[in-house]
């Protein structure tokens, strides 16, 4: 086996720098506030994607999608006729599409 472990990595490089306590402070807090790790919010910041942060969406995706199973179960257990049925379905393929949208900004 030849070479250093961390040279065979696909990561091989490292970077460390220093902060007075006021710049490490605005660092955690965008970095936690980003729900990313460190890595992913460097690269997307110099590389110009999106950081969209996101207040309390772990708790907006969780009710929407209890809202989507519940319209879910209404169309499976109950007959409204075509058109009501059509409607509903066509609710939930919006909050499907909904969720998946948040999911994808919030960093999931």
């Amino acid at each position: 086996m030849g070479g250093n472990v961390i040279e065979n990595r696909t990561r091989p490089f490292a970077y460390t720098f220093r902060t007075n306590e006021k710049e490490k402070n605005l660092i955690d807090k965008a970095i936690s506030a980003s729900g990313l790790t460190m890595r992913e919010f460097i690269l997307r910041s110099i590389t110009d994607k999106p950081i969209i942060v996101i207040e309390r969406g772990g708790e907006i995706l969780a009710e929407l999608k209890r809202q989507g199973n519940n319209l879910n179960q209404a169309v499976r257990s109950s007959y409204f006729g075509s058109d009501t049925e059509r409607e509903i379905k066509n609710c939930i393929a919006h909050l499907k599409e909904l969720y998946r949208k948040i999911s994808f900004a919030a960093g999931g």
